[in-house]
């Protein structure tokens, strides 16, 4: 079935072929021809039809809006989302600065994440699934000077050179569309059991529980074009801005989830988090490789799949180091890539680690402990008029999410942070 906006479209094209019918027969001083006549009763009959049709496509909306969360696997419904990959960053742009643009759609869906989230944007909510959808255009543009073409490539851009996200590879848990802070329980401790004699009485022990805290935290960025790059660009300007935008937000959140140190509103993340296993690569040696395993299991804390994360010096580091020292017939501590003693090795330049030298940190651990909290939605602010700009006929583009990293359990991860390379 069409969607709403497709469906309000329609009728708008056949409005406009019924008063081009009209307006040339009183140009023309006479009535209806039998053509016209015939051409004007079935475009009734096509607006009435339409009009059927969109009043059910507004009842569904409504009473999809109005509809209690349906919560499956990841708490999405589906066809919100579905609607939501059709949203134009640009258009929604072009529409703030008072461009002659058809917005209504961008403007529908802004409002819906505004209201899922239960919070106030400053400028443009722009829904998460916008940033997930993967677009490729294949256009192609050419000039011709002096009989010799430059072809324009659009379909070969060639993005900026970025870290490779980890904690989604890793099986980290995302939690969407939180509202307000957010308290886990979680239990610490449990009552003892005891061996009692006959008649005996047992000693009341009782189980102890906490809370795993998350509250919003905010990361934004701020970039600036034209206003022309908006109208001209090929590849289209929406596609390039909206990798940028999510590229540069999504390493930042992901190297915090690894890295933040908790200090200037920075979540947290799993190497600075107390109770971690503080493993050591310094030799490096199998054993030590062993330990930072032994360290979790002994705990009880390997959870589900587990994994290794470190940059790429690591891994050419324990690719290049034998397993027992001097004796290369017994192999290498990696002996080959993306596996390490039997667990998956994700890699990143997020993580430190380099010839300076900077020792490398390797994390090792239960990465579905890892929870990474999203208040709904991406807050998008143009502004036209900042001073810079202004002159220079840009526009700026401020984006913000609120966002939050928690570990579940401590014991679930191994840090060691003296690989040297």
């Amino acid at each position: 079935m069409p969607k709403l906006h497709e469906l309000q479209e329609q009728r708008s094209t056949a409005v406009a072929a019924m008063r081009a019918i009209a307006d040339k027969a009183e140009k023309e001083s006479r009535d209806y021809s039998d053509d016209e006549n015939k051409r004007h009763k079935t475009l009734k009959a096509e607006i009435t039809d339409l009009d059927a049709k969109i009043e059910r496509a507004r009842d569904l909306a409504d009473a999809e809006r109005h509809a209690p969360a349906i919560v499956q696997g990841n708490g999405k419904d589906g066809q919100f989302e579905e609607r939501a990959r059709s949203f134009s960053i640009t258009k929604a742009i072009s529409a703030r600065l008072g461009d002659d643009v058809d917005a209504g759609f961008e403007r529908e869906i802004s409002q819906e994440v505004a209201k899922r989230s239960g919070r106030k944007f400053e400028g443009i909510a722009v829904p998460d699934e916008v940033f997930f959808s993967e677009r490729r255009t294949l256009l192609a543009g050419s000039s011709a000077a002096d009989l010799i073409p430059n072809v324009h490539r659009p379909d070969l851009f060639i993005d900026r050179l970025r870290s490779a996200l980890i904690t989604g590879r890793l099986g980290a848990t995302v939690l969407d569309n939180l509202v307000g802070d957010v308290d886990i329980p979680r239990q610490t401790g449990s009552s003892t059991a005891q061996w009692v004699a006959e008649d005996g009485s047992l000693a009341e022990t009782d189980a102890a529980f906490d809370d795993v805290k998350l509250t919003p935290k905010t990361v934004g960025a701020m970039t600036s074009f034209s206003r022309r790059t908006m109208i001209n660009a090929v590849p289209a300007i929406e596609q390039l801005v909206r990798r940028d935008l999510s590229a540069v937000i999504a390493n930042a959140i992901d190297a915090a989830a690894l890295l933040g140190d908790g200090t200037g509103n920075t979540p947290t993340g799993v190497a600075n988090t107390a109770g971690v296993f503080a493993g050591t690569l310094a030799t490096p040696a199998w054993a030590e490789v062993l330990a930072m395993i032994a360290g979790i299991q002994m705990d009880d804390a390997d959870i589900g799949s587990m994994g290794w994360a470190m940059n790429a010096n690591a891994v050419a580091k324990l690719r290049s180091t034998n397993k027992v020292s001097g004796e290369p017939e017994h192999g290498f501590l990696m002996m080959e890539p993306g596996n390490l003693a039997g667990y998956a090795v994700a890699t990143s330049t997020a993580l430190p680690g380099d010839a300076t030298p900077t020792p490398a940190t390797v994390l090792f651990g239960a990465f579905s402990q890892l929870l990474i909290g999203y208040w709904s939605g991406t807050d998008i602010l143009v502004n036209p008029y900042a001073e810079t700009a202004y002159a220079k006929g840009r526009v700026m583009v401020r984006v913000m999410r609120d966002c939050d990293v928690q570990v579940r359990h401590a014991e679930s991860f191994a840090v060691a942070e003296d690989l040297a390379v």
